[in-house]
């Protein structure tokens, strides 16, 4: 039965992942600002690499490994253009998310809407929350462009 409701859930598209996902965080008055968070980094559309970003993926994988964030025995930079750089509908750039995921975790992960979702949970929890917290960059909810408030 568990198998069941894990295989549903992995399945949920990103509005519902991230309802899901700041329920399981404990912060369900979260989930409007994520829902907003996704719709401005993908409209909400799962997807892997965004291709505006893929150019910092070896800069971004060989920085972290320096810092001793990532693994080069089990997560290699690979041949496939932007690998570590943004990737998924909550647009998380894959080198960067190390301390919200497994040890030798994938970057492929982050393209999984629920994955994605939490990950984004934890780090607008970790970051955006706070009483004096900045609102700009991630953490902004707002429209990228006034074409994107539909």
């Amino acid at each position: 039965m568990l198998s069941l409701l894990l295989a549903a859930l992995i399945q949920l598209p990103p509005v519902p992942a991230a309802h899901v996902a700041a329920w399981l965080v404990g912060s369900p008055e979260i989930a409007p600002a994520l829902v907003s968070i996704c719709h401005r980094e993908s409209r909400c559309q799962p997807l892997g690499v965004h291709d505006i970003d893929a150019h910092i993926s070896p800069r971004a994988y060989w920085g972290q490994v320096r810092l001793g964030h990532l693994r080069r025995v089990c997560q290699r930079h690979g041949r496939t253009r932007g690998r570590w750089s943004t990737r998924g509908a909550f647009g998380l750039q894959a080198a960067s998310h190390w301390q919200y995921l497994p040890p030798c975790y994938q970057p492929e992960m982050l393209d999984v809407p629920l994955v994605a979702a939490l990950v984004a949970a934890h780090k607008y929890r970790a970051r955006c929350t706070a009483p004096k917290a900045r609102r700009r960059g991630w953490c902004h909810t707002g429209p990228k462009t006034p074409a994107m408030r539909t």
